[in-house]
Order: C-alpha cells, then structure tokens, then sequence
C-alpha cells in the first residue's frame, strides 16, 4: 500500500487532490470549455495547460506523500511540500478572477455572483489540504516523541 493513506490525514490530502485534478477533466471536458465554440484556439490551449498543470501537481503530491523518509523531519519536509504542491492548483484558479476581463462563467451559462461554483470546490480543496496536513504533522510530531 502506497504511503500516502498510512494515516486517515495523509489520505484525504491525497484523495483529495486526485480528486480535484481529475474533477477538473470532468467539467473542462465538455461544452462549456474544451468543446465551446466561442472560444479561441488560444483559450483553449491554457484550458489544457491549466488541466495538465493540475494533474501533474496532484501527481507530484502523490509522490511526495507516498516516498519513504529516513527520519521524521524528512516525512515532514515532504508533507509540508506536498501540501504546497497540492494547493498550487487552487490557489491559481481562486486568483484568476482578478485578471482583467475574467468571470466564473461565460455569460450563456449563468452568473453566479462575487464567488462561482469552483471558487467554493477551490476553497473546499485548500480547507481540506491543509487541515489534513495540521493532523498529520501533529501525528508525526507524536511519533516523533514517542521515539525519545
């Protein structure tokens, strides 16, 4: 069994970024996104680059979550980087609406207001990452003194 669901913290965090890199294939892959005709060739292309970007940070988390660390300190260095790298993908994707000319939504699918739907699963995402990572690095700390 990989590392990354040794602890009930450590799975979430994983379980949780896979299921944000994959979710985003789920919504983009569709007639709002990747099969919009309104949209250019040029948006479509960062549609992937932002897809590809999530699965690859969600993998990256996967990696640094499932690697074996000579001691506690080295297993807590890669929890930490692995909860960065699990949360650069939402951290992106809350900040995009402050370039110009950016919306939630194209106009023919709704307004939704100040916040739309992916800014809550966005803000779930970085709740969850991080509070995983606040029990398992106390769980670490534990077995830490617990081995002194």
């Amino acid at each position: 069994m990989f590392q990354a669901f040794d602890s009930l913290p450590r799975g979430l965090m994983a379980s949780g970024n896979i299921l944000l890199a994959s979710a985003a294939y789920f919504a983009d892959w569709s007639h709002t996104h990747v099969f919009n005709p309104r949209w250019p060739p040029h948006a479509k292309f960062h549609n992937g680059q932002s897809m590809s970007f999530g699965a690859l940070s969600a993998l990256t988390s996967l990696y640094l979550l499932s690697r074996r660390n000579a001691n506690i300190e080295a297993a807590k260095d890669s929890l930490f980087v692995a909860a960065i790298v699990g949360s650069l993908t939402t951290v992106a994707g809350l900040s995009a609406i402050f370039y110009p000319g950016t919306a939630w939504t194209d106009p023919e699918f709704g307004n939704f207001g100040w916040i739309g739907p992916q800014g809550y699963v966005f803000l779930v995402q970085l709740f969850v990452n991080w509070t995983a990572y606040y029990f398992e690095n106390a769980r670490l700390d534990k077995l830490d003194k617990l081995k002194k």
